[in-house]
This record gives C-alpha cells, structure tokens and sequence, in this order.
C-alpha cells in the first residue's frame, strides 16, 4: 500500500451539512497526494452518507462509538490512524484555498521546517471580520 504524503484529519459532530463544502474544497487541492481521515463523534446525522458521497479511495470514515465531546479525542483517533508523513487538520466547517496543501508542503520541504501554519480569516457576508496567522 502506497503511503501518501500528508494526512488530513477532519474532526466532526453532526455538521453534514458544512462537511459536504470542507470536501470539496479538499478535493480542489492542488496537491493530491493526500489521504483524509473523517472521524465522527459518535454522529447520528448524514455525516456518514456524506463521506461515503465521495466515492474517493483517500477518503476514510470513522465514527466513534461513544460522543467524547471534545476536539481532542477525535484529532487523536486521526492521528492513531494516519499514515502521511505530514499531518494537516481541517475544520469540518472550514474552506481550504486551492493552493493550500501544496504551499505547505513545499514550504516544509524547501525550507527544512518541522512544522508551518497558515493565515486564517474570518470572511463572512460583509468581508474579512478578523485573521490570525501572519507574522507581524
């Protein structure tokens, strides 16, 4: 089985809804050579349908058995089972720009980094409310 490069992990409770968008941009990646793991908080809505919607072999579902109620547990399960050589999280209610992964990735590789974040904004139905990340 072939590793892929970076493992996407996508913590989630009953937002089907949201989780339909967050793939898609996912799936407008750049850079392809991802698998995403999806793990539920014991989800009792569509999460599950909607994952299994993506008919994509690097999309994996977990549900957990029992709802934890925190971030922690479900990034945990993720982690316990990805295999890339890098990690990434996507917010299961959050949008990646295309060129995400792929500007990550070649940042970590040219530059010898151990870790890189990225700027993350706020952008609602009047604009920009607020971003956090950059340097100042």
């Amino acid at each position: 089985m072939r590793v892929p490069k970076v493992t996407v992990i996508i913590a989630t409770y009953n937002r089907s809804e949201f989780l339909k968008l967050t793939l898609a941009s996912l799936f407008q990646q750049t850079f392809t050579d991802f698998e995403a793991w999806v793990i539920g908080d014991a989800c009792t809505d569509e999460t599950e349908s909607v994952v299994q919607a993506c008919h994509d072999a690097r999309i994996h579902w977990h549900n957990l058995p029992t709802n934890s109620g925190h971030q922690s547990v479900r990034s945990k399960e993720g982690l316990r089972r990805a295999q890339g050589q890098y990690i990434a999280y996507l917010g299961h209610d959050d949008l990646w720009l295309p060129w995400h992964l792929e500007t990550l990735v070649k940042f970590l590789e040219t530059e010898n980094a151990d870790w890189v974040h990225a700027y993350c904004a706020m952008i609602g139905p009047t604009g920009a409310n607020w971003g956090i990340g950059a340097p100042n």
